[in-house]
């Protein structure tokens, strides 16, 4: 479970943080919160929270534009001036995208480093430790992190985080937020993985949407589909791959099934891409229930629980997650393109005798296909579809298909 900003806070987005070591009051208390983690660990569920620490909010105690506690904004003489980025002798700072509710901390001071992430009660440190024991940290904007508006020594300053994660827990999880190519961070020393818009998110809309994440449009073939997905994984270490968080959408897009004009076969071909495809995928609450919306904040809608017991959507997840945490070829499986034209991509995931064939087609005709088997090793075999149970027979290292117009095909030895 991966939440949004919890910690104190004056905004419905809470990505301008008052408090860092408190609860919001209208989420909750830090002893519900350390309740809730407890109860999921029970479940055997992991808890991931957002760390927004390339700013604050202009009411955080350090900066206090109120000047209710000497911070930085009150007095040029103030013990948390050089905590923020201000011209000398003035009011002006640097706030993140020039936003003057966001004031950029300053991470070459050496105060600013120990509150954040190098004491033993640090930010950081604090919410993986109990009574919470949280399990990972999302880094919001992480590629800016750093001494200034140019992040400067950013590298530095990501591996030190990971650093003080893994003293206090080093099994926890490190996500960075990237919108665009994220190699440099994912080579091992810094994140375990990112937000995966570039190498899963953006493709997908691409592909059968035909626009990208920032509304434009753009449209590709399932050839450069494809291109596009390996070119993404090749720069990228096996283990970071596997750690990569694969969405439809999140709080920063559009719904995808607004995106999509509601197009149910696109929707579900792409359901079963984020749980088929290699990395970590997460559902954007929701999603399981259809749920629409546009840009900031329609796209953060209240959960519509009236739709839990209707909704097509619901008991189809159902069944792609049980498959997904049944199959160890999906959780950490190689990768294997079994065919692919313009219009149709199949591909298997496998981890010694488990295989999963996931595949689809775009064409407005059905598709019948011979596929290699054989590349896995298998000469004979009886393959079932998770959803249906129906069942395919690989015959002389061969297997026989018809995939729907506008469908998609799901199959499991």
């Amino acid at each position: 479970m991966y939440l949004n900003p919890i910690f104190t806070s004056y905004t419905n987005h809470k990505y301008d943080t008052v408090d860092y070591y408190s609860v919001d009051p209208k989420l909750g208390t830090n002893q519900k919160f350390a309740s809730l983690t407890e109860n999921l660990h029970q479940r055997g569920m992991k808890v991931v929270l957002d760390a927004v620490l390339n700013h604050t909010s202009v009411s955080h105690p350090w900066f206090d534009i109120k000047g209710e506690h000497n911070g930085a904004y009150t007095s040029s003489q103030s013990p948390y001036r050089d905590y923020y980025f201000f011209e000398e002798d003035s009011k002006r700072y640097v706030g993140w995208k020039g936003i003057d509710t966001l004031p950029v901390l300053n991470f070459h001071n050496q105060e600013v480093k120990s509150h954040i992430y190098q004491d033993d009660n640090s930010v950081i440190k604090h919410w993986l430790k109990p009574p919470y024991g949280i399990d990972g940290w999302r880094f919001d904007v992480i590629h800016m992190l750093g001494e200034g508006e140019g992040a400067m020594n950013n590298a530095h300053y990501v591996s030190e985080f990971r650093a003080s994660m893994k003293s206090v827990n080093p099994d926890s999880y490190m996500l960075g937020e990237h919108f665009f190519e994220a190699t440099q961070w994912l080579q091992g020393d810094q994140e375990d993985g990112a937000m995966n818009y570039y190498g899963f998110a953006h493709p997908v809309r691409a592909l059968l949407a035909g626009k990208d994440i920032a509304f434009d449009p753009i449209q590709i073939d399932c050839v450069e589909f494809l291109n596009w997905l390996q070119e993404a994984a090749a720069k990228v270490p096996w283990s970071n791959q596997l750690a990569q968080l694969n969405q439809l959408d999140s709080h920063d897009t559009e719904r995808f099934l607004t995106t999509l004009e509601s197009n149910s076969e696109r929707f579900a071909i792409a359901m079963q891409l984020l749980m088929t495809y290699v990395g970590t995928p997460c559902l954007y609450y929701g999603v399981e229930v259809g749920l629409e919306g546009t840009h900031d904040p329609d796209n953060r809608r209240c959960f519509p629980w009236e739709r839990v017991e209707t909704s097509q959507w619901l008991p189809y997840c159902k069944k792609l997650i049980a498959l997904r945490k049944d199959s160890a070829a999906l959780q950490k499986g190689s990768f294997v393109p079994m065919h692919v034209d313009k219009e149709s991509l199949v591909f298997a995931r496998q981890f010694g005798d488990d295989v999963v064939l996931s595949g689809f087609n775009l064409s407005a005709k059905s598709k019948k296909l011979t596929l290699p088997i054989w590349k896995l090793g298998i000469e004979s075999a009886s393959l079932v579809c998770p959803l249906s149970g129906q069942h395919a027979e690989v015959i002389d290292g061969k297997l026989d298909i018809d995939i729907a117009a506008e469908g998609s095909i799901l199959l499991r030895r």
